[in-house]
């Protein structure tokens, strides 16, 4: 749960890097989450609000998260706009956040299972 939590406290930091297991924990839980409010939603018809709510505050934690897991990666930024490609634009960012770390990087210190750095 640290994971999730670290993403939360460096919601606003886009510098740095992330680590492979750090991003996907974030995104295993977001993914858990989201979850039970489709499953609340099935059996409540007013927690679409809170799904759409949820979805709104986390998204500038994954924004960030994501940024820094490409830098890990030797990535820039930019290649989050490899999403506007039609139909293959997030299979190819799913991909490039599945890469292992690599300990080159420019963008700071190799992260190596540790969350913070």
């Amino acid at each position: 749960m640290n994971w999730y939590f670290d993403a939360w406290k460096r919601y606003a930091q886009f510098s740095g890097r992330a680590s492979l297991e750090a991003f996907w924990m974030f995104f295993l839980v977001n993914c858990l989450v989201s979850l039970v409010f489709v499953v609340l939603e099935i059996f409540f018809q007013i927690t679409w609000k809170i799904e759409a709510l949820y979805s709104l505050f986390v998204f500038l934690p994954m924004v960030s998260l994501t940024v820094r897991r490409l830098h890990d990666i030797k990535r820039s930024a930019w290649w989050l706009l490899v999403v506007l490609i039609p139909a293959i634009g997030m299979l190819v960012l799913l991909v490039l956040l599945a890469l292992p770390s690599d300990p080159d990087s420019d963008f700071g210190h190799y992260p190596q299972n540790n969350p913070i750095l």
